[in-house]
Formats: structure tokens, sequence, C-alpha cells
């Protein structure tokens, strides 16, 4: 799952890199406009259903590490450098907000507590940890009655959607894992093409018509398939660019946490301030990339408290 993870993490940070992303106003670019619409489409529900097919009961088991244990697991896994680095984020963007498309209010720093970061991109650390806990309660296990009320689940409850609207690809993982641990392996050509077929023409419909819970399944559940399909067929190569994938993959937490941070005075400079639009883009996803990759690997994995805090990391 590196290669899968690999692709997954470059998505995100293509996302969180396109300038006006957040703006008020919208993307001013069509192309990046439409680019964003097809990321955001499918790439958080494949890094949960991810989560959840790594999440393996009979492991667990094997290892004679009871539940409750495997949670206290992702409570430092997820929970502290959610905590760790929210807080600290904090202050900064208070900082920095003249330059923010949402300035920063300190008086909702409560919030974090509700899966509200400081830093918005932690989102995914929140909510995978509650859907964890929830997963945990059921003993890892799933049922089609399940998935069937988790998808209802996701297109009706608008409670801490975050959490709702994602529980279904986590459990799809755990699933897929369990009862067809080999099913990306058995896929046939026409399920294929019927799969991009379904991707693009949701997605077409998306961008013109405006998306809903609906399409976001379905573009979900077929964009995972693709992307799984994709990193087999990579798996099965050699060189750089598999290798490469890899080692992002293996760095996917890592880069996901410090890349928004890494990329905010390249923002500033060549966006805020210059109006450089594609360059900001850019420069902002190889330097996110290539400096998190970096930093951490050299530096927050070699102390023990920096890899806790805010990786989450127990040494």
């Amino acid at each position: 799952m590196d290669i899968a993870k690999g692709i997954a993490i470059i998505l995100v940070v293509v996302g969180h890199c396109i300038p006006d992303a957040t703006a008020p106003t919208g993307i001013s670019s069509s192309y990046m406009r439409i680019l964003h619409s097809v990321i955001y489409s499918f790439h958080m529900p494949l890094f949960f259903f991810i989560s959840g097919y790594l999440i393996s009961r009979r492991q667990i088991i094997a290892k004679g590490e009871t539940i409750t244990a495997s949670l206290k697991k992702r409570f430092h896994r997820l929970l502290v450098p959610y905590l760790f680095v929210g807080l600290c984020y904090a202050p900064m963007k208070y900082l920095l907000s003249s330059f923010a498309n949402r300035p920063y209010d300190f008086s909702q720093i409560w919030k974090i507590i509700i899966g509200i970061n400081p830093d918005g991109e932690l989102w995914f650390l929140y909510a995978l940890f509650v859907i964890t806990m929830v997963a945990g309660f059921t003993g890892y296990r799933i049922s089609k009655l399940g998935l069937t009320i988790l998808s209802l689940l996701a297109v009706t409850t608008p409670l801490l959607p975050i959490v709702t609207s994602n529980m279904l690809y986590v459990f799809l993982g755990i699933y897929a894992r369990r009862d067809y641990p080999n099913f990306i392996v058995g896929l046939k050509m026409p399920v294929l093409l019927i799969a991009s077929l379904a991707f693009a023409v949701v997605n077409i419909c998306s961008i013109l018509y405006g998306g809903n819970s609906i399409f976001r399944i379905l573009t979900s559940i077929t964009g995972i398939i693709l992307c799984l399909r994709f990193s087999q067929w990579v798996d099965g190569k050699s060189g750089i660019f598999r290798n490469g994938l890899i080692q992002l993959g293996l760095f996917s937490m890592d880069i996901y946490i410090l890349s928004d941070i890494i990329k905010i005075p390249f923002r500033i400079i060549l966006w805020s301030k210059l109006h450089l639009y594609m360059l900001s883009f850019i420069v902002c996803f190889v330097l996110s990339v290539v400096l998190s990759y970096i930093f951490s690997k050299y530096f927050i994995r070699k102390s023990t408290w920096l890899s806790y805090l805010i990786l989450g990391i127990r040494k």
C-alpha cells in the first residue's frame, strides 16, 4: 500500500498548493478548478480506505494485543500530533492573519476538540481517530448490512460530517482486507473500464451541475479502485518512479503534517505579494514535498520527542 499512499499524498499536496483554493471568490483558473474538483472527489476517501485496509484484526490477535491497547496506539499516533501541531500552529496563523484567506480568531481555539483545528488540514487525523475508535468497539468487524448503513449515513447525516462521511471508506478497507485481500489482482478489464467511465462521467456531472453526497461516494469508490490498480501496476515495475512513490508513501503522514506549514512563506511571497499564480503553485508543491521529506527524515525522526509530538511515533 506504500505506492498508493505515495500517490494519495501527492494529490493532497497538489490540492493544498492551489493558491486560491480557499479564496472567497473561488479558484480563478478553470484548469486548476477542474484539477481541484477531480482530486477532491476521491483523494481523502482513498487515504481512509488504505487506513482501514491496513488494520488487521488477525495481526492484532496474533500479537496478543487487546483492542484497548490497539486504540491507545492510535491515540498516540493520531491525536498527539493533531493537538500538538495544531496548538503550535495557532499563534503563527494568528500573526499571519493578514495574509490568510480566512483570518484566525483565537476565541475559536476550543473547537480543536471537535475536529476544527487551527491547521485546517489536520482534520483527517481527528476523523481517523474517531472512526478507529468506532471500529475498535466493533472488534474491527463489518458486514454487508453494516456497509449499507454506513453508505446511508454518509449521504444523510450532517452531524460531524468529517467523521460520518468518511467512516464508510475505513470500514470498506477493513472489509476488503478480511474477505477480499486480493480483490485488486482479480479485477478484470471490463470492471476497470466501467470504473474509469463512471469516475469520468460523474466527475464531469459534478463540475457542470454541482456535486452531492451520492456523486462523492461513486467517485470515491471508483477512484480508489483505479488508484489501487495503478499502484499494483507500478509495483510490478522497477526504477526511480516506483521507488520514489514508495518513499513518499512511507513518509506520507510526515508530508501531510509538515507540508502546509512549509509552504506558507513561499505562498506569501509568490502569491500574496507578487501574484505569481503558477510559479506559486509549482514552487509550493515541490518544496512542500521535498523539504517535508528531508526535514522529517534527517531531523524530526532522529529525535525521540519530536517524533512523538509531531508524528505520533513512540520509540
